[in-house]
């Protein structure tokens, strides 16, 4: 055996956990906000920046990471990430109020998106050629189980130990994986890097990423009476016109927005929109009907809200026949169709809505975001030059999240006003309503872009 792949498996385990407690972290606080609400006293809103600083991070963060990674090592990266989320993990179990709180989960964000950036090319680095897509696939059933099993984890650690193990639990995996990797994963090549940063385009990206997030935020919150959030919202605006001003001169641009003139890319894209929509703003929302409304325990919201992920695996590990048999474009388009009646089903849930009935629309949820992620994923390797893949996923996911964290600041506010003057079964419905105006516009968007490809088909086939 080749000694370079000997520990290839030890590698693989360590590295799954890792990223397992970053996909873990994406669904198991959701169904601990009901509780969070109540043991830190917290409005809507504020309990809105604990689920949404996760998001946003990850927006500004995501590409810039990618390239520190490409040039500085993925492992140093990766190591990085590990710590400061386990750092983050320990400081957000013990926040005394929401302000802690919504720094530590901003650190495990900036954390996640070191660990994501880096685990599937490391690796690359500790398994032969032939057996990377086997390591890949058992990496992405791994971590879409963390997906799956967050909420119900949660539930029973609320349950059990309380909302703050939704936290704590990360510490005993990270301590497992790290010592599994301790002495298996190994790093790139250390030949000078070809990837170069542009300092001007990552501080303009990330800072007008975060003003344009912030003020969308602060506006959507004030009622759009916010000097101050006019003033970041403008910030952020002329950050990202300046970035596209000065990518249009660049000969390696840190954007590349020539992938959307491909109508499978703008169809992958809309599809990763309304995964945005699924698990920020439902994610969010579902948990506070089931437990304010529908007085639920924490072990049955858990369990109800993980159908949503629970239907995100069953599509990752069936999505190769699913392919063969429909092709990527029908499924891409399909997954905007599923994701537009789940979100259209929600405005119908009441008082004794029957708990079975609950399952379709969040089974559909979870259809949309398992589509969202592979259907991408061969979308962009079945258009895009081998060399620009890495750049275009990264482009095409910042939109997931980007519009996740704006419609749930969106829906946020919406909601708060209409609590303040009624109770929360009509704010819900209003949230609902919102958010079914953005499916519609991003559905007709789908249809659009599906008769735009099979035009081309039709003319170059």
């Amino acid at each position: 055996m080749d000694d370079r792949f000997r520990y290839k498996w030890w590698a693989l385990l360590g590295v799954c956990l890792l990223a397992f407690t970053a996909f873990l972290d994406a669904t198991i606080v959701n169904t601990a906000l009901p509780f969070i609400q109540t043991a830190l006293n917290a409005n809507i809103l504020q309990l809105q920046w604990i689920a949404n600083i996760f998001t946003i991070v990850l927006s500004m963060t995501l590409i810039a990471l990618g390239k520190f990674a490409d040039l500085w090592g993925r492992k140093k990266i990766f190591y990085t990430g590990v710590f400061l989320f386990a750092l983050a993990a320990f400081g957000a179990g013990l926040s005394p109020n929401t302000e802690f709180l919504v720094l530590f989960r901003g650190m495990q964000s900036l954390g996640a998106s070191a660990i994501l950036v880096a685990s599937t090319a490391l690796l690359s680095n500790v398994f032969p050629e032939k057996e990377r897509v086997r390591a890949i696939s058992i990496y992405a059933g791994v971590t879409g189980f963390g997906l799956m099993i967050g909420p119900f984890l949660g539930g029973i650690l609320i349950a059990l130990l309380g909302w703050r193990w939704v936290f704590w639990i990360n510490l005993p995996l990270i301590g497992i994986g790290l010592s599994a990797c301790s002495f298996s994963l190994k790093g790139h090549s250390h030949n000078k890097p070809s990837t170069q940063i542009d300092w001007k385009s990552l501080i303009l990206l990330i800072f007008g990423l975060g003003s344009l997030l912030y003020g969308i935020i602060a506006g959507a919150q004030s009622n759009w009476l916010s000097i101050r959030a006019w003033i970041w919202l403008g910030l952020g605006i002329v950050a990202l016109v300046c970035l596209l001003m000065l990518d249009a001169r660049s000969q390696n641009a840190l954007l590349d927005l020539h992938i959307f003139k491909k109508n499978l890319i703008v169809l992958a894209a809309l599809s990763c929109a309304f995964g945005g929509v699924v698990s920020t703003v439902f994610m969010f929302f579902d948990p506070l009907y089931l437990r304010i409304l529908r007085r639920l325990s924490p072990f049955l919201i858990g369990l109800l809200i993980a159908i949503i992920p629970a239907a995100q695996v069953i599509i990752s590990f069936t999505f190769n026949q699913l392919e063969k048999w429909f092709g990527t474009a029908n499924l891409l388009f399909v997954s905007n169709l599923i994701a537009f009646l789940a979100v259209a089903l929600h405005r119908v849930l009441q008082l004794e809505t029957p708990l079975i009935f609950l399952v379709l629309p969040f089974f559909l949820l979870g259809i949309n975001w398992g589509l969202s992620n592979a259907a991408t994923m061969t979308a962009a390797n079945q258009v895009i030059a081998t060399h620009e893949i890495g750049a275009a996923m990264g482009m095409i996911f910042t939109i997931w999240d980007l519009v996740g964290s704006i419609l749930l600041a969106a829906s946020t506010a919406v909601f708060h006003a209409t609590e303040m003057r009624t109770s929360f079964l009509p704010a819900f419905h209003n949230a609902i309503d919102f958010n079914i105006a953005f499916a519609a516009i991003v559905f007709l968007g789908a249809i659009w872009a599906r008769i735009r490809l099979k035009e081309s088909t039709s003319r170059f086939g």
